[in-house]
């Protein structure tokens, strides 16, 4: 995680530790902060206490109603980018539906990770 008095540019919803870690990584060797959350409550906490430019989330975090999500930000929210495994289009239907600004495939999210962050 970040410092919490660092304002954090990106908040990641990614409840998958090897793929939050890899998030985290690149974020910190392009000097961008990024703040890790576990649930969809705790990422709409983050965005709402801290000037917020990206959500990422990882469509299959356990509990995800990406609906409730999208609700929960405020207003102006920031974009949110959603991934999904490239086999389970269900998650990309739910994400577009809700409202997410961008929804990509995993492998291309993590082939152009920095392009996606910066």
């Amino acid at each position: 995680m970040t410092d919490s008095s660092t304002a954090p540019a990106i908040v990641a919803l990614c409840s998958d530790l090897f793929f939050a870690s890899e998030i985290q990584g690149t974020g910190e060797l392009h000097e961008i902060a990024v703040r890790l959350v576990d649930t969809d409550q705790e990422a709409i906490e983050a965005v709402s206490s801290n000037p917020t430019r990206l959500l990422v989330v990882d469509l299959r975090n356990p509990g995800l109603d990406c609906g409730q999500l999208i609700a929960g930000l405020p207003e102006p929210r920031p974009r949110v980018l959603g991934f999904y495994p490239h086999v389970q289009t269900e998650y990309l239907e739910a994400a577009q539906s809700a409202g997410f600004d961008e929804v990509v495939t995993r492998g291309r999210f993590s082939t152009d990770l920095i392009k996606f962050l910066s």
